[in-house]
């Protein structure tokens, strides 16, 4: 399919849907695309625009914001004491001054490191930056940006009752395993809650084909698609006709810089010369929201191909 007849397709589908039933008059413009459209295109800046703040930050949600980047992914851990944080390593060695475990250390503990510019480690700058809490990084995106859940380490209905308690039930996506507890499921459609099971290929038991179909039905708004071979993506549309399909095209591991293997070929290091190589191909595939490490990137080229306005 050419550029300008996709961009074409793309923008018929986004005038022709109809808001469903259950849409919400108070939605921002966001979460209309995300609860009440499948066809836009929807940028996610993984671990909050980390290339021009500290990574899971406060300044790293505010710029993303500035940029008009759509939806930004946060990593949550639980403290010693029960507070939800903001830290994607399971210490915090890396994106601190601090050491040890974030679930050995409590909340008053962590607040008195300072986070490391961009992805951490020994040289990168010390800024004046704390830990963010969660509560605190729900009330920063609050009205102007999407914010996509990553659970590291952290009880699912513990989560629910922050982003309930922060007015945010329709900004944020939440990942949850494809056997998640049908209770968590129950309660975040009751709250109106973005749910995105996550499906892993190499560590899945069953087909590729059974497994999206659990996740289909599980009424989820997106599915999560971390796989090595690229004919999932055919799988995919089929299985979860109604539902948002889910890629991450980083390439390597901010820390040590290994392949991290989440989608096969289609790689932010290939997108940065041949974007329709990597973002075209999977959103020719059906996928529809697209988690990067140049977010940037991604939406000038959306726009410059039409596809966003």
């Amino acid at each position: 399919m050419s550029w300008k007849l996709l961009a074409t397709v793309a923008a018929a589908m986004v005038a022709a849907a109809a808001p469903p039933a259950d849409a919400r008059t108070g939605d921002t413009p966001l979460e209309r695309l995300l609860h009440d459209d499948r066809a836009t295109v929807l940028v996610a800046s993984h671990r909050a625009c980390w290339k021009k703040a500290p990574e899971n930050s406060i300044d790293g949600i505010r710029v993303c914001i500035a940029d008009g980047i759509d939806m930004v992914e946060i990593d949550l851990r639980t403290t010693r004491d029960g507070a939800l944080v903001l830290m994607h390593d399971e210490t915090v060695d890396r994106t601190t001054d601090g050491h040890g475990a974030v679930a050995d250390l409590t909340l008053a503990e962590l607040r008195r490191m300072r986070l490391r510019d961009h992805g951490g480690g020994p040289a990168e700058a010390l800024t004046d930056r704390r830990i963010p809490t969660f509560a605190e990084a729900l009330t920063a995106a609050r009205g102007r940006v999407l914010v996509n859940i990553d659970v590291k380490a952290a009880a699912l209905d513990r989560i629910i009752d922050a982003v309930v308690a922060q007015r945010a039930t329709r900004a944020v996506v939440l990942n949850v395993p494809i056997a998640v507890d049908p209770a968590i499921m129950r309660r975040a459609r009751r709250l109106g809650i973005a749910t995105q099971p996550v499906y892993l290929q190499r560590q899945s038991p069953i087909s590729a084909a059974i497994a999206l179909r659990r996740a289909a039905a599980l009424q989820p708004t997106a599915i999560q698609l971390i796989f090595d071979d690229p004919a999932i993506l055919d799988d995919a549309r089929p299985a979860a006709a109604n539902v948002r399909l889910f890629v991450n095209t980083m390439g390597s591991d901010i820390e040590t810089g290994r392949p991290m293997n989440l989608a096969g070929p289609f790689l932010d290091s290939r997108a940065v010369g041949d974007p329709g190589a990597v973002w075209g191909v999977l959103i020719g595939k059906g996928v529809t929201i697209i988690q990067t490490d140049e977010p940037w990137r991604l939406k000038a080229w959306l726009h410059a191909k039409g596809l966003r306005r």
